[in-house]
């Protein structure tokens, strides 16, 4: 029988001005979080969600990466799990993670989550990097 690999936290993240445990930072395009389009038919927004950063480290590897997407070129803030919890009750089914990745001190994960998944996540009761396996990555 093999034995569950543990699961390790992601030691590299740094965490910006004002931070508290509950906060993710998101970037903004006004008064709008930016949207992360997860499908390819033009009239199902079902796989449509914001994009939530774990920390300053993620967010400056993936601008990094990214010099010319729309994450680079936007305004960013901290932004509380309550508040990001009200747009999966008004309708938001996925929320897409970018998080550091636990091994690599440069690399970056991203995955979409739904559900009590999402929720879990977004409260921190499960750690991001369970979910890693599953996730892309970016770096």
């Amino acid at each position: 029988m093999n034995e569950p690999v543990p699961v390790r936290r992601s030691p590299w993240h740094i965490y910006p001005p004002g931070w508290k445990p509950n906060h993710w930072l998101v970037p903004y395009q006004g008064d709008a979080a930016l949207i992360h389009h997860g499908h390819s038919d033009p009239n199902d927004h079902s796989q449509c969600g914001p994009l939530l950063f774990c920390c300053a480290k993620s967010q400056q590897t993936f601008v990094e990466s990214f010099p010319e997407s729309e994450e680079a070129k936007a305004d960013w803030g901290l932004t509380e799990a309550e508040h990001i919890h009200e747009w999966m009750q008004q309708g938001v089914q996925v929320l897409y993670f970018i998080f550091c990745d636990p091994v690599s001190p440069r690399g970056l994960f991203a995955g979409g989550l739904s559900g009590e998944q999402a929720r879990q996540a977004l409260f921190r009761e499960r750690l991001l990097e369970e979910f890693a396996a599953n996730a892309t990555r970016l770096r």
